[in-house]
């Protein structure tokens, strides 16, 4: 008896480590805060229902007040296989946003219109998810326990709805989709913009450079052109980057051998008004080949960055432009100091648009000059004036390069009308 007393106590014991050791770890766990959630969902424990599949995340989607969302900062998503995307992601997100403001006349009569928002944790933020403002914390489970963090959008007396997305990687492919659109499109724009700079050039005798220049233009505006099947599909993304890399080195080329021709253009001295003036036409189509190819060159960069989704930092993809920002930073003082010294010399009033007279027309009017200062000058044509001004000021501050890196944030998809917009977090804080 004694031995089997001994025994049960030693079971005892032992049955209290292990419960103390269970209660111990459970206490370890990160909780969750659920009380400000607009949908609570349990399946009988202490987790959420739905979030315990692996690699499962639940996206909240929340109605808010219309007046909380400026229309302006507000993107459309109108490609249609990233609207399938979407809808596939967050099933009737879509579909909420147009009966909220058609058969919710209640609501719309006590709190206002109203629109539908969902928050996408993109890429790092699955497992290292900041903190968003007015968003409380949910979780989400992988094989090996708790994976991260959710950010939900708490919305003070309305109730959500929670989605669940079928994997971690699946909100991550649609996050892409939708910020990858964003930057292409806006990058296609000013690409198209840049290319009528280019075809407003006239008089240029170099054929062979202008078709070069034009071939690399329409060739980085076609990558820039959205396609969902190049973020899709990562052969096909990688070969777009390899294509950007020979673009890029076509374009530092024709980008050097403008810095080269204005730097050759600046040690003609001497010359009279006639020749001045002369000049200054070749130098303008120079001086707008060299803007648009620095402009091509950000882009490229801005573009590279955005097939990368997010893989590589703003950092590596602008490393190349410092140099060749540097080389046009250089070329244009030198620009700019041959326009001071000849302007001076010639005595060329840019504001005034008109120049000192010289010759025998100075000699003719130096007497009425004596009464009149007036007389001592000639008028210029405007052309000719603002030619010289914007050479002399240059181009280097319009170049600031894009930092944003929103394949970084979370993406916010808002529905309105039976419409979805993206809303990018740098213009929400704008």
């Amino acid at each position: 008896m004694e031995y089997i007393a001994i025994g049960c106590v030693i079971a005892i014991a032992i049955a209290g480590i292990i419960i103390y050791i269970k209660v111990k770890k459970r206490e370890d766990i990160p909780t969750v805060d659920l009380e400000s959630m607009p949908s609570t969902v349990f399946n009988g424990e202490s987790e959420p229902a739905g979030i315990n599949q692996e690699n499962e995340l639940i996206i909240q989607m929340d109605m808010l007040p219309a007046e909380a969302i400026d229309d302006t900062k507000l993107v459309e998503i109108i490609d249609s296989k990233v609207l399938a995307h979407v809808n596939n992601l967050v099933p009737g997100l879509a579909q909420a946003g147009n009966a909220v403001n058609n058969a919710a006349k209640v609501a719309q009569v006590a709190n206002g219109e109203v629109l539908y928002r969902a928050v996408i944790p993109t890429g790092a933020k699955l497992t290292n998810s900041k903190a968003m403002k007015g968003a409380v914390r949910g979780i989400y489970h992988g094989a090996d326990g708790i994976k991260g963090h959710a950010n939900f959008v708490a919305v003070e007396a309305q109730k959500g709805t929670a989605v669940v997305s079928n994997t971690a990687a699946a909100a991550m492919g649609v996050a892409s989709m939708v910020v990858g659109q964003y930057y292409m499109t806006q990058i296609n724009e000013e690409l198209g913009e840049i290319s009528e700079g280019i075809s407003q050039i006239q008089d240029f005798q170099d054929n062979e450079y202008r078709s070069r220049v034009f071939s690399l233009v329409t060739h980085v505006k076609k990558i820039a052109d959205f396609q969902t099947k190049i973020l899709e599909n990562d052969e096909l993304r990688l070969s777009k980057i390899a294509q950007l890399d020979s673009l890029e080195e076509e374009c530092t080329q024709l980008l050097g051998q403008a810095n080269l021709t204005l730097s050759g253009f600046v040690k003609k001295t001497g010359m009279d008004y006639e020749a001045y003036q002369k000049v200054l036409g070749n130098v303008q189509n120079w001086f707008m080949y060299q803007k648009s190819l620095l402009d091509v060159l950000y882009k490229i960069s801005d573009l590279r960055y955005t097939l990368h989704v997010g893989a590589v930092s703003r950092e590596q993809c602008v490393a190349l432009l410092l140099t060749y920002t540097k080389q046009v930073s250089d070329t244009q003082e030198r620009l700019t100091a041959w326009h001071d010294g000849t302007t001076k010399r010639l005595g060329i009033d840019i504001d005034g648009i008109r120049r000192k007279r010289a010759g025998l027309d100075g000699v003719i009017h130096f007497i009425p000059g004596l009464f009149n200062k007036d007389f001592n000058f000639r008028s210029i044509e405007k052309k000719t004036a603002t030619m010289i001004s914007a050479q002399a000021s240059g181009h280097e501050a319009l170049h600031i390069a894009d930092t944003s890196e929103l394949y970084a944030e979370d993406v916010q998809l808002i529905s309105k009308n039976g419409k979805l917009y993206y809303l990018p977090e740098n213009k929400e804080e704008e």
